[in-house]
């Protein structure tokens, strides 16, 4: 069984299918790829997230020996290696995917609208919805807390409009139980909540976002089809200003750890804004550079030297709404002078954290995890995905923040002890 269905957790299960064994995958969203899938291009080649994950995930829906149990969470694990058993809970997703053909009606026709937490809140979605239009499995569900009928016992339109009668707003959900011989846990991560930064404004000030909405502001699928504009007016930026180490590296406050990828994405999304706003200007507040990784160092230099980006060596102390800019007051300690910019938007690099939840999952495995809520290995140099119970792995950012290609090195290294686990039996 593998918990999570990121890019960590389909690598490991196509390893594990493709060498003859069946998997579980247990992903607890309607539809598989994860945080990957949020993505619109990656560093450092600046490849389309969707070109690299749309494969994969395909391959996997369609893999003879992988079960997709998708809108789903384990609920109870009992057992020893060889020999689990796995209680999961299938969600209600109130929509029979058996007669299910994907086809879209419903969501088209659902006249309930509201922010769409996929798209950061910057988009709408609907009550009744998919991912994204590259969901696998491409099977829609509805939030009963956005839903007119749960709410108003009114609406039911998908009900009528769906060809195949597949809405079943009496769904319940159910446990269903799976004996497996061993378990990976990919469950990924998740970004520490933004109304933890009320010193950048975020939250009180308009157009300072996080690093994951910008993303979905650079995505062709995003709520601005890939124009770069700002969320309040949708007027194209033309000065923007990224701040790293938002909330790593603060022991007093937040998180003591580096969350190791901000550097490069934050590179990589001035790099991209600059692609798409050519007389734009993009500063970069940072503490240090820590571009460990192939291609990594080239790729900060290149976005220095080629795209004109600024880089700004100090921290950020201020930043206030200023009619229609957001002023940023920082230091820049290279030069011993105090920097304010009048910026358009501001993007923050947060902290990447646990998943939600994820304690509380170790206390169902019976593993440990350390004192943030990352997943902890038996020993961090010789085994680095085995925990202290047998036949149970790690793979990805459950055990620590990682690039993408970590988390699928990683993974693919769990698959290969699972395989080594079952040889000896």
């Amino acid at each position: 069984m593998v918990i999570g269905g990121g890019i960590a957790g389909i690598s490991a299960s196509i390893d594990i299918g493709n060498a003859g064994y069946d998997v579980v995958l247990v992903e607890k969203l309607p539809s598989i790829g994860g945080r990957m899938l949020q993505l619109s291009e990656t560093f450092p080649t600046l490849d389309c997230a969707q070109c690299t994950l749309t494969p994969k995930t395909v391959e996997t829906g369609q893999h003879p020996h992988i079960q997709l149990l998708t809108y789903s969470e384990v609920n109870r694990v009992e057992g020893k290696a060889g020999d689990f058993t796995v209680k999961i809970r299938r969600k209600a997703a109130y929509v029979d995917w058996e007669k299910c053909t994907g086809c879209g009606f419903c969501q088209e026709k659902c006249p309930s609208k509201k922010p769409s937490e996929f798209d950061r809140g910057m988009g709408l979605g609907k009550a009744i919805y998919t991912l994204s239009p590259q969901a696998v499995p491409n099977k829609p569900v509805i939030n009963p807390s956005n839903c007119r009928y749960f709410l108003e016992k009114k609406c039911r339109v998908c009900e009528k409009v769906c060809p195949v009668g597949a809405i079943d707003f009496e769904q319940q959900d159910r446990i269903v139980e799976q004996r497996v011989g061993a378990i990976i846990v990919a469950v990924g991560f998740d970004l520490i909540p933004p109304e933890t930064f009320g010193e950048y404004g975020y939250g009180t000030v308009p157009d300072v976002i996080d690093g994951l909405a910008f993303e979905r502001l650079n995505s062709a699928s995003g709520p601005t089809t890939g124009e770069i504009r700002r969320p309040s007016d949708g007027k194209v930026p033309k000065e923007v200003v990224f701040i790293q180490c938002t909330g790593s590296r603060d022991p007093e406050r937040y998180m003591p750890y580096c969350s190791r990828v901000c550097c490069m994405y934050t590179a990589k999304h001035a790099r991209l804004y600059k692609h798409k706003v050519h007389d734009g200007q993009a500063y970069i507040f940072y503490m240090d550079i820590r571009s460990t990784g192939k291609g990594y160092e080239e790729f900060i230099q290149q976005g220095m030297e080629e795209e004109g980006i600024l880089y700004l060596r100090g921290r950020v102390s201020r930043i206030f709404r200023d009619g229609e800019k957001i002023v940023v007051w920082g230091a820049d300690t290279l030069t011993g002078k105090k920097v304010e910019v009048s910026a358009d938007m501001v993007i923050l690099a947060t902290a990447i954290i646990p998943q939600s939840g994820a304690k509380e999952l170790a206390q169902k495995l019976g593993i440990q995890t350390d004192e943030h809520g990352f997943f902890t290995e038996v020993e961090r140099k010789l085994k680095p995905m085995e925990t202290d119970v047998e036949g149970i792995y790690l793979a990805g950012c459950a055990q620590g923040p990682k690039d993408i290609a970590d988390a699928v090195a990683h993974a693919n290294g769990a698959a290969s002890k699972v395989q080594t686990l079952f040889a000896k039996h």
